[in-house]
C-alpha cells in the first residue's frame, strides 16, 4: 500500500507543552476518567510518575507520508521518558506524546513509531470507517454493555487502560470472544508488564490461549488486544514485512 496522504507535523516546544497537555486531556479526559473506571485504581497506580514534558522538546516542522487518511496539522510532545512508563501514545484527535528518548533515536525506531501513532489518530479521527473494516473484513464489533459487563470484575478491574483505544476499549471477534490486556500484578501494575488474555461469551470463561483461527488471521508476538493495536503495528511493520502492505479497502 503506497503512501498517498500527507500531514504536517508539528513539534511543540516545551515552554508551550503544558498548556497543549491541558488542551489534550480536556479533549479526551484520558487521566481525568481513570477516576471513575472500574481500573482506575490499578491504571492510576501504574502511572504514579507525572505526566510531564521533557525540557529537551524544541519548536519544529515537518511533513510526513502516510498510507492511512489522516487530518492535520498534528502536534507531537515530548514527554519526561518516565510518563505512562515511556509509551508512546495518542492524545484527542491530533496529537501524539512520544517519550524523550525517541527525541534522541532520530532512527528507525522513531520512524516506525510516528508510523504507528499516526495509524492511531486516523482511527480516530475517521472512527466509523475504520469500525467498518473490523466489522467486515476482521469480523470485530464493539462489544454491548451486556457482552462486557459479563466479564467478571476480576479481569475488567486489571484492564490496561490504553489512550489509543478510549471509547472503545471492548470488542468482541466472531461474535464470541473478547481480548483484554491485564496487569500481571495488581500489587505492583507495570505498563510494560501486561498479558492478553480472552473473555468466551459462549462458554462464559476466561482464557489465555488464543482462539481457533486467531492466530493464522492475525499473528502473534505482538500487542493485539485490539483492532486498533493490530493494525497500526501491521502497517508499522512489527507485525511483519508480509502484512505492512495490506489493503484497506474500506478506507
Amino acid at each position: 500500500m503506497a503512501d498517498k496522504y500527507q500531514v504536517r507535523i508539528n513539534i511543540i516546544n516545551y515552554l508551550d507543552a503544558r498548556s497543549v497537555i491541558k488542551g489534550w486531556e480536556s479533549e479526551d479526559g484520558y487521566y481525568k476518567d481513570m477516576d471513575d473506571a472500574l481500573a482506575g485504581e490499578v491504571n492510576q497506580k501504574a502511572r504514579g510518575y507525572p505526566y510531564i514534558p521533557s525540557s529537551e522538546g524544541k519548536a519544529g516542522t515537518m511533513m510526513v507520508s502516510s498510507k492511512v487518511p489522516i487530518d492535520g496539522p498534528l502536534n507531537i510532545v515530548y514527554l519526561d521518558g518516565r510518563s505512562d512508563s515511556g509509551l508512546p501514545h495518542t492524545r484527542g484527535l491530533k496529537g501524539i506524546a512520544l517519550p524523550v528518548f525517541l527525541l534522541w533515536d532520530g532512527g528507525d525506531k522513531a520512524s516506525k513509531t510516528l508510523d504507528h501513532e499516526i495509524v492511531h489518530l486516523s482511527q480516530k479521527q475517521y472512527r466509523e470507517k475504520w469500525f467498518d473494516f473490523y466489522k467486515y473484513k476482521w469480523h470485530f464489533e464493539l462489544a454491548t454493555q451486556e457482552q462486557f459487563t459479563s466479564i467478571p470484575e476480576r479481569w475488567r478491574s486489571r484492564r490496561r487502560i490504553n489512550p489509543d483505544t478510549l471509547g472503545s476499549p471492548y470488542m468482541v471477534w466472531k461474535g464470541r470472544y473478547i481480548p483484554l490486556s491485564v496487569f500481571v500484578s495488581e500489587m505492583t501494575p507495570d505498563l510494560k508488564k501486561c498479558k492478553r488474555g480472552f473473555w468466551d461469551l459462549k462458554m462464559s470463561q476466561w482464557t489465555w490461549d488464543a482462539p481457533s483461527g486467531w492466530v493464522e488471521m492475525f499473528g502473534s508476538g505482538f500487542n493485539d488486544e485490539h483492532p486498533n493495536e493490530i493494525v497500526a503495528h501491521w502497517i508499522d511493520g512489527s507485525a511483519g514485512s508480509e502484512r505492512t502492505n495490506f489493503h484497506l479497502n474500506v478506507l
